[in-house]
């Protein structure tokens, strides 16, 4: 049984439960996804959350569960039978009771690791609010979420959000429909785990593996040997046999042709597949060096060229690339990204690949130890302590230097105050969203009008209106609605669904519990890769359609 829940009720602080060993084990299979700089990142979050529906507590339960360090629920809705029916965190005993602190205790109960506390005032008057408190409360969160709340409430937290640059999620929802869109000015991805290949440098071998490949000849290998030779090697040797090594030039068509034909004939039997491997690697590794384009707009971003203000805290994303600038400009580097270190899995013997690797692990800390010497003179220059930016960071950024990120979204209340979407409308009609799109603002606009939702009944009067009839008067106005929004954005030409239209009115904006359950996925998905700063986030609308079991992006 649940213990009796005080008016103002707050989480009581209290010591992690678990020791570092055992979270190890409890989060091991999360750990291999972002490592634990991401689960530090994810204990040392505060999430906080504008709305007590299903959706806040579901995306909540995907947030608790990996271990988020606290979170706090802000809203003043009481529970009703609706609730009961579907929001796994209340009971049926629960009604009457506020929503925020039945939901946090049944959270609570699934992480002892996690903090919650619940702050029931409605999120429209907080937001209102001039209080330091209520201003830090955005202020000081890690990231906001804003679930199933009125334009009003998200123009205003969208401002507060943009204005101290935390991250805000909102989602909305219609029966079967949601929508999940993210604002924030700028978000840097240092780990984006791309699916890139490895930075092997064939064609312009480093001193080191230069070595090594010379000290391997491969004619006094005999077959059981050369079968386990790593292919960079079998590359490597056949580059310098047709005097393309040291060259960054791109080979020709015909000098790849050549290549591939010299590596098959180097096999001791057709069809070895280390050889086989080599062969492939052809295209993918016998290219010019080039810094890829995302890392190369970074570089060039005025953001890494512009003086460092004196006024406020300086960012370590673009003290990092600032240093990573002055690295590529160095003699040292020769315009190349620092080496990661890693090479891809491929058939060798044990002693083979350990020693390949070891050359490109050493080089990696080679360049590691150049990167920190730049970014030591950056903070030097900029007046900061040598200790303003931790080695692990240092390093992980210098691992990471050619997977960088860069996101710049638009904001939230320009979106929905603005002539911002005018530009991007067309993506709307390309992903085939615009009337889903459109709706979920019409009927925004309508409950900004009339104080309620299109198809719920407004006065006992209207309770005594056939629901049909209630449906299809609300259903046209929210057609009339969303045909002057497209007419707005420049779609005159695209004309809302009407059968779409019957569904919004008709849903109420009731809560499905399996719709919120797949949109907490998606919103908790997001939010952690916005609070670990690992993975890509979506800089798009997401459209979730239940009756299609399908969900949709467009670029906004």
């Amino acid at each position: 049984m649940r213990r009796a829940l005080s008016p103002d009720y707050t989480l009581p602080e209290t010591k992690r439960m678990r020791s570092d060993s055992d979270k190890a084990k409890l989060y091991d299979r999360q750990l291999r996804l972002w490592q634990e700089s991401g689960q530090t990142a994810l204990e040392g979050a505060r999430v906080c959350v504008f709305g007590s529906t299903a959706l806040a507590a579901e995306t909540l339960k995907n947030l608790v569960l990996p271990g988020i360090g606290e979170f706090v629920v802000v809203d003043d809705g009481v529970v009703g039978e609706q609730d009961t029916l579907t929001n796994f965190f209340v009971q049926t005993d629960d009604q009457g009771k506020m929503r925020a602190e039945c939901i946090v205790q049944g959270l609570c109960e699934l992480n002892p690791d996690v903090r919650g506390s619940a702050v029931t005032r409605s999120p429209a008057e907080l937001l209102a609010s001039s209080d330091p408190a209520d201003i830090q409360l955005v202020a000081s969160a890690t990231l906001v979420l804003a679930c199933g709340q009125p334009e009003s409430v998200v123009c205003a937290l969208s401002r507060r959000c943009w204005q101290a640059h935390v991250p805000l999620v909102a989602a909305d929802f219609a029966g079967f429909y949601a929508r999940v869109r993210t604002s924030i000015p700028e978000h840097a991805v240092v780990e984006s785990h791309a699916d890139t290949p490895s930075d092997l440098r064939l064609l312009t071998p480093f001193p080191a593996l230069r070595n090594y490949i010379d000290q391997i000849d491969l004619d006094v290998l005999d077959s059981t040997d050369l079968a386990h030779v790593p292919y960079p090697l079998i590359v490597a040797k056949a580059l310098k046999a047709l005097s393309l090594d040291g060259d960054a030039a791109a080979p020709t068509i015909q000098q790849k042709r050549e290549l591939r034909d010299l590596i098959g004939t180097m096999a001791p039997v057709p069809g070895e597949e280390n050889f086989v491997q080599a062969v492939d690697a052809v295209t993918q590794h016998c290219k010019p060096y080039s810094t890829p384009d995302a890392v190369d707009q970074i570089l060039n971003d005025p953001a890494a060229v512009a003086p460092l203000a004196d006024d406020t805290k300086v960012d370590h994303f673009w003290l990092l690339v600032r240093a990573l600038r002055a690295y590529m400009a160095s003699e040292y580097s020769l315009g190349m990204l620092p080496l990661n270190g890693s090479i891809p899995d491929m058939k060798a013997d044990t002693k083979g690949y350990i020693a390949l690797q070891r050359i490109y692990k050493q080089k990696a800390a080679e360049d590691a130890a150049q990167f920190a010497t730049h970014v030591a003179r950056e903070l030097t220059d900029a007046g900061l302590p040598a200790d303003y930016i931790s080695s692990d960071e240092v390093a992980g950024f210098c691992r990471n230097a050619s997977n960088l990120r860069l996101l710049r979204f638009t904001s939230l209340h320009d979106e929905i105050e603005g002539d911002s979407l005018c530009a991007t409308a067309e993506n709307l009609v390309a992903a085939d969203v615009a009337s889903h799109y459109a709706l979920f603002r019409a009927s925004a606009r309508f409950e900004d009008t009339h104080g309620r939702y299109p198809g719920v009944a407004a006065s006992p009067n209207d309770v005594e209106m056939l629901d049909d009839e209630l449906v299809a008067g609300d259903a046209a106005q929210i057609i009339g609605i969303a045909n002057e929004l497209m007419a707005e954005w420049g779609l005159e030409s695209t004309k809302v669904d009407e059968d779409l239209a019957m569904e919004f009115a008709r849903s109420g904006h009731c809560e499905l519990h399996n719709i919120s359950s797949m949109t907490g996925g998606i919103v908790s998905q997001e939010a952690i890769k916005l609070i670990t700063h690992q993975y890509v986030p979506e800089n798009s609308l997401c459209i979730v359609d239940g009756v299609k079991a399908k969900s949709y992006v467009a670029k906004i």
